[in-house]
């Protein structure tokens, strides 16, 4: 029983490298921007907001960067013109390292984006997170 269960740990702690080792190479270079503070969560509250700053722009990609394990449950992004958009799709399994998704509103400027998660895990039941902004390089002229 104990020898299943580590197989099993260990095989879900790999799948992430499998999954991001399998995603095609992408084309474009993206330029990346920290968008709001380091966020630290725990199991005490299950969202946290990030604020984007005015000169935050808009981006074509985001990404969620992690210290730590939780689960995803939600991410809603508003923007300065009071309109908002969420994926459809989240990981099935706890974050480890990041979540990258496409932004299908490129050109709007976003004003927040709202995480919403659970089962924070790890040693520390902590997790810290940064959320960036990707967006195509501007070519040198």
């Amino acid at each position: 029983m104990k020898i299943t269960r580590c197989l099993i740990s260990g095989l879900c702690a790999l799948l992430p490298l499998i999954l991001v080792a399998q995603e095609p190479q992408k084309k474009e270079r993206l330029e990346w921007k920290k968008i709001g503070m380091t966020a630290q969560i725990n199991n005490d509250d299950f969202s946290h907001m990030f604020h984007a700053g005015k000169n935050a722009g808009a981006f074509s990609k985001l990404e969620l960067r992690l210290d730590g394990i939780f689960k995803l449950d939600l991410i809603i992004i508003e923007y300065e013109d009071g309109t908002s958009w969420s994926p459809k799709e989240y990981p099935a399994m706890p974050l480890r390292w990041s979540y990258l998704f496409e932004h299908p509103n490129s050109d709007k400027r976003i004003k927040t984006v709202e995480i919403r998660f659970h089962d924070v895990g790890g040693p520390i039941k902590t997790a810290d997170v940064n959320l960036w902004g990707g967006r195509v390089k501007a070519p040198k002229e």
